[in-house]
């Protein structure tokens, strides 16, 4: 086993029984000395943890023990707000937008939908424990604009259910990796270097099929892990 991963491997014992999370690694300096190898090597070692989840690096501070990751599970009656509140997490929405718009071609193929198709645009913020956590474009198709703009918090889920008598049942779910932009660094308080998990979902109305949100979700990969169940 290379030197860096015996040193991972160690640590990682080390920060589950002796650190809380919040704690602060020893500085990688003097790791270095403690394990007797070089900074680059030591390096790649607390990479391994950033990369588990383990540990957050912040830059000209230190390496932090993390919070566990939120397993959050991808299935056809999966809901957003009562997943998190379900195992003890607060959960606030903010709405950043609320907006008509017409389908670009390249999303209508994709949803085989007419190009220039009006629907309204509801852009989400979820906040988990006061922290800046996912954004969500929810594409919502024959509601109404005045209405919509009444949604604040909760279950959008459940708010479509109560206005428009509209029951969601979830289709084919796309998921992928990538760094994110600019924008959504600032929106989502996250560092340039960490990626976000971008989830592509169709929701259909659970008795006549028809098409009725397609929400884009951006989450942050450093608090989320997703499983997907049938």
């Amino acid at each position: 086993m290379a030197v860096y991963l015996k040193i991972a491997t160690e640590l990682r014992d080390e920060i589950r029984h002796q650190y809380q999370i919040g704690d602060f690694l020893p500085p990688e300096k003097q790791l270095a000395e403690r394990f007797n190898v070089n900074r680059h090597t030591l390096r790649r070692a607390v990479d391994e943890l950033v990369q588990d989840g383990l540990v957050r690096r912040f830059q000209g501070i230190g390496n932090q023990i993390a919070k566990p990751k939120i397993d959050y599970v991808l299935h056809d009656r999966a809901s957003y707000s009562h997943n998190l509140a379900s195992i003890g997490l607060s959960l606030e929405t903010r709405v950043l937008n609320c907006r008509l718009e017409k389908l670009r071609p390249g999303l209508a193929d994709r949803l085989k939908l007419p190009a220039n198709t009006a629907y309204v645009l509801l852009t989400t913020c979820r906040l988990i424990d006061g922290r800046s956590a996912c954004l969500i474009r929810h594409h919502l198709f024959d509601v109404e604009l005045e209405k919509m703009q009444a949604f604040h918090s909760g279950s959008l889920h459940q708010f479509l259910l109560q206005q428009f008598n509209c029951p969601l049942k979830r289709g084919n779910t796309r998921l992928r990796a990538r760094m994110p932009n600019f924008e959504e660094c600032n929106q989502l308080q996250l560092g340039r270097g960490v990626p976000v998990l971008e989830v592509h979902t169709q929701n259909f109305h659970a008795t006549t099929g028809a098409l009725k949100e397609y929400s884009l979700s951006l989450s942050r990969s450093d608090m989320f892990e997703y499983s997907l169940e049938p």
